[in-house]
């Protein structure tokens, strides 16, 4: 009774924690902004029953670097500016997460996965890294949480287990057609919060050189995918690939248009940024498609109620996921008013660091902060107003932006604590040092040293 209870109270906190940021960024107001501070809050301490470690450990640094600004010189502004960040980023993964209780139920997204994994073995690496990174571009994060179960579902052998190393080859292959996204697409949040940190850049050269290293790594992924399974003793599957299923694409696709649609409208009328309309379209879209998957003599009320109970089952493992990327969000921005940044850089000198080496720097910080529970997203901006307060840039601003991208890139499937790992992690319940350390940590290193001779190209 008392986990019904608290998965119950996780879920009421969750839905009002969404409502309250909505409100709070769209008609703005105190009131607003206060409730979802304290439903953040509440989340924290009902989380504290089902929390692992990592989230312990993130509250135990979060209030201690709260405390810390609590009597500086405007230091109550900064902790209510972090609790607005970390009140967002917890609101935004439970939203977009929440797509997976209806995508895991469709008989159409089903199928479709099957029919992704049923692929001729030389081919499913390419159909689902590719899917992962079209769907991206479109859907960002959504497509993580749309794709993750389909994937898991499709895995699953006649007999009802789950082919493990098939599971770990596409989910790799997922996040490693996801991740290069960031290089490039406008429409990730990568993009958005570089763009506003660096005003100075050439957008026509990241979009050439973001597209042309995506379509490197992912070819590099196939590669190292092949090379890691060499000694697969199983059998080679010779079978033709299946039929295409033509109605659950088009039925699949419909969703993935709606969602973008909707998504897209409300930016356009509203001028949203596409995280926030996503934040808006994510639930309606998840209620009205669980909605319809009822079987026949199932009103929509009772569907419904359904749908209620689903959101309890998962309820712990989102707030899990919402607590540890609100607590990441809340430390990066309260460790930029801890740390004497201008006083750091105001005597460095970087006139005889080549650039390249400079940008090579820059994924490493990225990844080695993701590794401490730090969200890849908060370093960024961390890194990035560091840099804005060096006399001399020592690389090209252009470039600045896409190490970064390539080091937010890397850390999706090299850090534990990024959100695409927190999604794909909440969606299958696979941990996400499985996900990072143990099945990509190789492939980043590779990633990383082609990035570095890139680097050296652009800075020639």
């Amino acid at each position: 009774m008392l986990v019904y209870m608290t998965r119950a109270a996780l879920a009421i906190v969750l839905i009002a924690l969404i409502i309250a940021v909505l409100l709070s960024n769209t008609l703005g107001g105190t009131l607003a902004r206060t409730g979802a501070h304290l439903l953040f809050a509440a989340l924290c301490l009902l989380g504290l029953q089902t929390n692992t470690v990592r989230e312990n450990l993130l509250l135990v640094a979060a209030l201690v670097l709260g405390a810390l600004i609590w009597n500086a010189p405007e230091g109550r502004d900064s902790l209510l500016h972090a609790m607005d960040l970390a009140a967002y980023f917890a609101a935004f993964i439970a939203s977009l997460t929440a797509l997976k209780i209806a995508a895991e139920r469709s008989k159409s997204v089903l199928t479709v996965g099957r029919y992704l994994i049923r692929q001729p073995s030389g081919r499913r690496f390419v159909a689902t890294a590719a899917g992962g990174h079209v769907l991206g571009v479109l859907l960002n994060f959504a497509a993580i949480s749309l794709m993750a179960p389909l994937i898991q579902s499709a895995t699953q052998q006649a007999d009802g287990t789950i082919d493990r190393n098939l599971e770990r080859r596409q989910m790799s292959a997922l996040l490693r057609g996801f991740a290069w996204i960031l290089l490039w697409a406008p429409t990730t949040l990568s993009q958005a919060v570089l763009f506003t940190l660096f005003t100075d850049i050439d957008l026509g050269k990241i979009i050439v050189i973001g597209v042309s290293t995506s379509l490197l790594m992912m070819f590099i992924g196939l590669l190292y995918d092949r090379f890691e399974w060499r000694g697969d003793t199983r059998p080679i599957d010779t079978q033709p690939a299946p039929a295409l299923p033509s109605k659950a694409i088009v039925r699949v696709g419909l969703i993935c248009a709606v969602l973008i649609g909707t998504t897209a409208a409300l930016q356009i009328t509203a001028g949203y940024s596409t995280a926030l309309s996503l934040m808006f379209m994510a639930p309606a879209v998840t209620l009205v498609w669980f909605s319809f998957q009822k079987p026949s003599q199932v009103s929509f009320a009772e569907q419904l109620q359904s749908f209620w109970r689903a959101f309890q089952t998962d309820a712990a493992g989102l707030a899990r996921s919402a607590i540890a990327l609100g607590l990441s969000g809340f430390i990066g921005r309260t460790l930029a008013e801890v740390l004497p940044v201008a006083a750091l850089t105001e005597n460095l000198d970087f006139a005889h660091v080549p650039g390249w080496l400079f940008l090579a720097a820059l994924p490493i910080l990225i990844t080695l902060g993701g590794q401490i529970a730090l969200s890849p997203i908060i370093l960024v901006v961390f890194i990035g107003q560091v840099v804005q307060t060096i006399p001399v840039l020592p690389a090209d601003p252009t470039n600045m932006v896409f190490a970064l991208s390539a080091g937010w890139a890397i850390s999706m499937f090299a850090s534990p604590n990024a959100t695409a790992t927190l999604l794909i992690s909440a969606t299958t319940k696979i941990p996400p040092t499985t996900l990072t350390w143990r099945w990509n940590i190789r492939y980043a290193a590779i990633c990383y040293a082609v990035l570095v001779a890139v680097f050296a190209v652009l800075e020639i």
